[in-house]
């Protein structure tokens, strides 16, 4: 049926071939329309124009157009072998499977499929891979791990590296994650294992940490896998969660020991240095009274040496004058009492109650230091006391 056939329900506005109903909508293609430009183009690529009379074209143009095609799909073929390699990228040139050079970050030109191919791995990007315990509760996890006291752990830790050879990284193993994985899987469960569960909780981790880090990259390097290992982070240390009770508690008790023990140490380190120094300031005020009872004692015996050489040259005037000394150190320290000599009113000289504070303090303190002696009251002679008397003006009167 051609598509200018009104159809079989005699509608001739209907030039549907299916027989479209009267009232059915109208296509959003006009068919009709969409004919006639291609008989339209027919007559131009046709051999004596169309039906229409359209405009003639020469049949020695249609020859080239294979060639134009087939040159403009080179053109893009060849196109095809330039490629950029990013800033943080390296290109790895592969000529029918082999490596035949290294593209620095810039543009560049390889020959098209398939006689060269190129790769271009991120070198320059930090990369990370979180291992170990994930949450689940899969009593088989990865990160279940044995401890050197016997304690089960489930340990979850990162792996942070960069890719330093980009070759290897592509060539040497078929997966390098899951060899990284691995390796560092195996280098924590081989510190687990001599580690006891308090260096893992406390203060353990970052030697852990260290040699996680130095035994993977051995690992690596022995597998030339091209990546170089900048740190190994322990994420998550904890105990599995059937034993989570009794764990907690028993680290509290750990906790409460370490605070007891803190506080003692506080303490000592209060008592321990005020100790000390009462102790430095009774031994500096031992050698200070040492040096002192030194010191006198050399003086006592340079005074009495140079008295002896005194004496020895003149003992008369040494006695008296050593006499005198001493009856005056003796007599300061007594009552003075003056008599006349016909046994008049007698005068009393420095009574005690007229001595000033002052003096009385200082007399005191002279009878203290002053050694122990007893001397007698002076008693008037019955026939001479010239030696004591002292005449005074008026007794008579």
């Amino acid at each position: 049926m051609p598509w200018s056939d009104p159809g079989g329900n005699g509608n001739k506005n209907d030039n549907n071939p299916w027989g479209r109903r009267p009232n059915a909508q109208k296509p959003v293609f006009d068919i009709q329309k969409i004919t006639q430009e291609l008989k339209k183009l027919g007559g131009i690529f046709g051999s004596g124009g169309g039906r229409s009379g359209g405009p003639k074209m020469d049949r020695k143009w249609l020859n080239f157009i294979p060639f134009v095609v087939i040159a403009v799909l080179i053109l893009f073929w060849i196109a095809s072998g330039i490629y950029v390699v990013g800033p943080d990228e390296e290109g790895v040139v592969l000529r029918f499977g082999k490596e035949v050079g290294i593209s620095q970050p810039g543009l560049h030109y390889r020959l098209p499929f398939p006689f060269e191919r190129v790769y271009l791995p991120k070198v320059a990007q930090s990369r990370r891979l979180v291992l170990g315990y994930s949450g689940a509760a899969d009593s088989l996890n990865p990160g279940m791990m044995l401890t050197a006291d016997g304690n089960v752990v489930d340990v979850r830790f990162a792996v942070q590296y960069r890719i330093t050879n980009a070759s290897h990284y592509l060539f040497a193993t078929t997966n390098p994650e899951q060899l990284i994985s691995y390796c560092a899987e195996s280098a924590m469960r081989e510190l687990v294992g001599r580690s006891k569960i308090d260096d893992l909780l406390t203060s353990g981790k970052g030697t852990i940490e260290q040699q996680a880090q130095r035994i993977t990259q051995n690992l690596l390097s022995r597998y030339h896998v091209g990546v170089s290992v900048d740190t190994v982070q322990l994420l998550e240390v904890s105990p599995p969660k059937v034993v989570q009770p009794a764990f907690t508690e028993v680290t509290a008790a750990r906790e409460d020991m370490e605070r007891a023990r803190n506080e003692a140490q506080a303490y000592a380190s209060s008592v321990i240095p005020k100790a000390k120094g009462e102790a430095a300031a009774m031994v500096m005020n031992a050698e200070g009274y040492k040096q002192q009872v030194v010191d006198r004692a050399k003086g006592d015996s340079a005074r009495f040496t140079d008295i002896l050489q005194a004496y020895q040259k003149n003992p008369k005037v040494v006695s008296e004058r050593m006499y005198l000394r001493t009856m005056q150190d003796i007599l300061s320290h007594t009552q003075k009492v003056i008599i006349e000599s016909k046994g008049q009113p007698v005068i009393y000289l420095h009574m005690p109650a007229r001595i000033p504070a002052a003096v009385t303090s200082l007399t005191s303190s002279a009878a203290v230091t002053a050694p122990a002696m007893s001397v007698a009251p002076p008693v008037a002679p019955a026939t001479n006391p010239a030696a004591l008397a002292v005449p005074v003006s008026g007794a008579n009167s």
